[in-house]
């Protein structure tokens, strides 16, 4: 009867495993192992000399609140002034924008147009040159020495402009021949000095500008009287 209990002991007892199984998993345990040891050194070193993230500057060309680039305040148009004057606009005339024919002074002219209704006359300056200055004049104009000599009066001109100008409500016309003309109307008196004016080169005239319009009219001989 003592079999069969020995028999029954050894059926329980475990089995010993081969060497070369254990030593097989040993080996597998230990790549696993350095394997995972590997894999997070890796990891940790990634993430160690990862470079921190700095905050970056600001852009050169970035505008600051509040400010205008060259480029805008450049292109602004500048407004005018209540001061400044428009242009070709005459500073002694705030009625037309034209500046006055004639300057306030006296001008010798020949006299080309009288409205006397329409209470205008139209002028040509002229130059006057008196004694020895008009004997040279004329020689400079191409007249003889012995054409020019005996010149009282020589009248130059030079520019052929017509410059139109009003006359005053008070003009004075002072004309040669006589006392007679005191005695005539004001528009007798015009009338005859549109006469005289028409008779080319005889007559010029001293015309007395004020305020832009002609206050009085002197009539002159341009020639010898004799």
């Amino acid at each position: 009867m003592s079999t069969p209990i020995l028999d029954q002991a050894s059926a329980h007892q475990p089995v010993p495993t081969p060497p070369r199984r254990r030593r097989r998993a040993l080996t597998l345990l230990t790549a696993g192992t350095l394997v995972l040891l590997a894999t997070g050194i890796g990891v940790s070193v990634a993430v160690a000399s990862r470079p921190t993230p700095t905050a970056s500057a600001p852009s050169a060309t970035a505008e600051e609140p509040g400010t205008a680039t060259p480029d805008t305040q450049s292109s602004s148009v500048q407004q005018p002034t209540q001061n400044e004057q428009a242009p070709g606009q005459a500073a002694n005339d705030t009625t037309t924008g034209q500046p006055p024919a004639l300057a306030d002074d006296r001008h010798d002219a020949f006299i080309r147009k009288l409205d006397t209704r329409g209470g205008t006359v139209v002028v040509d300056v002229v130059q006057v040159f008196k004694d020895k200055d008009a004997v040279e004049a004329a020689v400079q104009d191409g007249r003889t020495r012995d054409a020019a000599q005996y010149l009282p009066v020589y009248v130059r001109n030079q520019n052929p402009r017509l410059r139109t100008l009003p006359l005053a409500s008070n003009l004075q016309v002072d004309l040669l021949g006589g006392c007679e003309d005191s005695t005539l109307s004001k528009q007798a008196l015009l009338d005859k000095l549109a006469s005289n004016a028409k008779i080319a080169g005889v007559y010029y005239y001293t015309l007395t500008v004020k305020d832009g319009a002609v206050q009085r009219i002197d009539e002159h001989l341009a020639v010898n009287a004799c």
